[in-house]
């Protein structure tokens, strides 16, 4: 279970792209600074860094306390930490630090206030190993890496000195006591190292590659008798570093020197050679500096910067947000031809609008524009956003052409009040009519279009202003371990809204915070590596709005023996299909509903719960079905059944007073009675005021489809008009009645 308690704002959102980012394109080099992982006993770094990093290992936590020297010149904004063959499960932190897992094996952590010179703070973190091994890298406001190590990394096993290989164990003990204990060697009889290229130039860059020292130590290197550079060996006794050769340095033979802690050292020599001549400021050719990018990008899609600059010329590259403040910054470096490219991922997560690229070579300076934007191939809208009972909505919208469009309208209780597939046009166009019932229950509608897995909804408001409601989607409903499920969200603008992952025992596996963009909507992405197969779900909460989503991981086809069956024997063209039944757990399967000619109306793909039990309260017979005998098949791998859905077109449904006009007075009698409302259903009647039902009556029709009834007018009523609405199986009926 992860432990947040942050709210992740739009900057610290940015902040982590910009992480991410480094961490992807090696901008940050990380120097590993081995040490011994001790529970209780502090852990430090080189002395060169002025950042100490301590842990201690408690109760199955790690608390890693972060120390800038009183000698440092600059405060700590990021901290960023990778595990080592494990995961990391959870995190704690204080002092108005952010975090966020950009990885199952790296969070980077960041503040708006620095640690200064002289201060520090703490990090609690859960991870799946007993002695997490750790490297770390500290930066400052700049960017700029200020410290950098690992820590519980396991000690190497100490080396036996040669010298001692033929003593006696009595007369070693003695040397011992009498004598201080010398460092252990770095390097040994088997270490090697060499030089790359073999025989550099004077100004010019080297490798360093060494193999068989001893793990996690010091050492320096020399050229002749200057020193050089001074670095660690890694876990493994090896090492990968860069350094210059001085410019001083003069052509011929040199040896380079290799030292430990012990005095012990190794030695490669070569050759020297004559620094090639820089080409004059004629002879160098001149590229003019350019920027090419696309102009939309959407989140996950990867983003190619290209251009041209002077040859063998380096060019930094800023990502600037809308108010130009500078997200991240990188290089590039153009080949012989003047040429430069990067490629980037845009993170799932980039808050959607507008952004600009700006690159400069150090003279010369040059900048573009580009969107990111919805996934959502589309878009819909209304005509206005609050109508009252009786009236039309108009639905406009674009997508893609040639393919039908679900629309689906639910009212404020969730209940679905119309669904209908719209043809879309060769343009992609597409428009549809919602005459609002005149007594319809007022508060917000949720208009929900889709097409294929892309989803999208508008808000419209009956009788009041529309409020913003919480949904989610998932781009799946069955994923295997190496798909990274996609949920889309829309709620709130800017609002931050908590995200619980339940696992098919009902304990929680995962827990993030997830903020909306400026539009109200944002894309949220994870890993399934560590998930085992099942029926998971997505909680998304803020305060007292919820919404639950359901996926499975792993699930198969073949559920077995199945049964399916449906709530009514008997439907009317409009109504909505409660579909339930039985098959082996844990498996799934597809509904599809299609009319008496054979045209598919709708597919459905579910899975059956742990229970053995499956349900979808998606389907709906359309508004314009025909009559007869529908089929739905439920298929799963080669386990198949059907079941007959008997739709039947409606009578004229018919209500009708014992009074006309019909005006009554307080304490009055008034007869209701109609017919065509269904053989032998339930009837409800509502009588209903402007904004509120006043009065409920339960009534079973008879075998001729007839009802009839009587209410009493309250004395205590309001003079005026109100609304009588009767409703069964065969639809819906209203008429009039004036109080005075």
């Amino acid at each position: 279970m992860y432990d947040l308690p942050l709210r992740f704002n739009l900057e610290a959102d940015r902040l982590f792209g910009w992480v991410k980012l480094l961490l992807k394109t090696g901008i940050v080099l990380v120097l590993i600074i081995s040490s011994m992982f001790i529970a209780g006993i502090p852990l430090a770094q080189a002395a060169s860094s002025p950042v100490t990093v301590t842990a201690t290992n408690a109760g199955g936590k790690t608390t890693l306390q972060v120390a800038n020297s009183h000698s440092s010149t600059s405060g700590i904004v990021s901290f960023t930490i990778q595990i080592k063959n494990g995961n990391f499960e959870s995190f704690t932190l204080q002092n108005g630090w952010i975090g966020k897992k950009t990885a199952p094996t790296t969070i980077a952590f960041l503040s708006s206030t620095p640690i200064m010179p002289g201060n520090s703070t703490t990090f609690t973190i859960n991870t799946d190993q007993q002695t997490p091994d750790l490297v770390w890298t500290a930066s400052n406001a700049n960017n700029n890496q200020i410290g950098t190590g690992e820590i519980g990394a396991p000690p190497p096993p100490p080396p036996t000195p040669p010298t001692q290989q033929n003593q006696k164990p009595g007369q070693q003990q003695n040397q011992q006591a009498s004598h201080p204990q010398a460092p252990n060697p770095g390097i040994l009889e088997e270490s090697t190292f060499r030089i790359i290229p073999a025989t550099p130039a004077p100004g010019f860059d080297v490798r360093v590659v060494g193999q068989s020292f001893s793990a996690s130590t010091p050492l320096e290197l020399y050229i002749g008798s200057q020193q050089l550079d001074s670095f660690s060996s890694d876990s493994n006794g090896n090492f990968v570093v860069t350094t210059t050769i001085p410019t001083t340095q003069q052509p011929g033979n040199v040896s380079f020197v290799l030292k430990d802690q012990a005095s012990n050292q190794k030695t490669f020599t070569t050759s020297i050679e004559q620094a090639p001549q820089q080409p004059t400021t004629s002879q160098q050719s001149t590229v003019a500096l350019t920027l090419n990018i696309q102009s939309i990008l959407h989140p996950g899609d990867t983003q190619e910067i290209n251009g041209t600059a002077d040859p063998q010329s380096t060019v930094a590259i800023s990502i600037l947000n809308s108010t130009n403040a500078s997200l991240t910054t990188f290089t590039a470096a153009a080949d012989r031809n003047g040429n430069y490219e990067f490629s980037q991922t845009v993170p799932i997560d980039m808050p959607l609008g507008k952004y600009t690229i700006v690159v400069s070579d150090g003279k010369d300076q040059v900048s573009k524009g580009y969107t990111i934007a919805t996934s959502h191939q589309i878009s819909i809208s209304t005509s206005a956003q609050r109508y009252n009972p009786g009236d039309t909505v108009v639905i406009n919208g674009t997508t893609t052409s040639n393919l039908p469009l679900s629309i689906v309208i639910t009212d404020p209780t969730g209940s679905q009040v119309f669904a209908k597939d719209v043809n879309v046009t060769a343009g992609g166009n597409m428009s549809l009519l919602y005459p609002i019932d005149p007594a319809a229950i007022t508060g917000t509608y949720v208009i929900t279009a889709s097409q294929g897995s892309d989803q999208v909804s508008q808000y419209i408001g009956v009788g009041v202003d529309p409020v913003v409601q919480l949904t989610a989607t998932l781009n799946q409903l069955n994923y295997q371990l190496t798909d990274k499920p996609i949920l889309s969200i829309t709620g709130p603008p800017g609002a931050t809204l908590n995200l619980v992952i339940i696992d098919p025992s009902d304990q929680e596996k995962f827990s993030d915070t997830v903020l909306l963009a400026q539009d109200g909507i944002a894309t949220y992405s994870f890993n399934l590596t560590s998930y085992t197969p099942g029926i998971y779900s997505v909680a998304l909460t803020r305060g007292n709005d919820k919404v639950v989503k359901e996926f499975s991981v792993g699930l198969q086809t073949g559920c077995g023996q199945m049964s399916v069956r449906t709530v009514q024997d008997t439907y009317f063209p409009g109504d909505s299909l409660l579909i339930f039944g039985n098959a082996n757990p844990n498996c799934i399967l597809d509904l599809t509903l299609a009319d008496p000619n054979g045209q598919e109306i709708k597919d459905e793909q579910t899975f059956v719960d742990k229970s053995g039990l499956f349900s979808s309260f998606d389907f709906r017979i359309p508004d314009d079905g025909i009559a007869g005998t529908w089929k739905l098949d439920v298929t799963s791998g080669i386990d198949h059944i059907s079941y007959n859905v008997n739709v039947v077109l409606p009578t004229t449904l018919t209500i009708q007073l014992d009074k006309s006009p019909p005006i009554y007075s307080r304490g009055d009698i008034v007869k209701i009675s109609g017919s065509g409302i269904g053989q032998s259903v339930g009837v409800v009647i509502n009588i209903l005021g402007t904004n509120s039902t006043l009065d409920t009556l339960h009534i079973q029709s008879t075998e001729d489809g007839d009802y009839s009834t009587e209410w009493t007018v309250p004395t205590t009523i309001s003079i005026g008009t109100y609304t009588i609405q009767v409703s069964s199986i065969a639809g819906k009926v209203t008429t009039p009645i004036t109080v005075q």
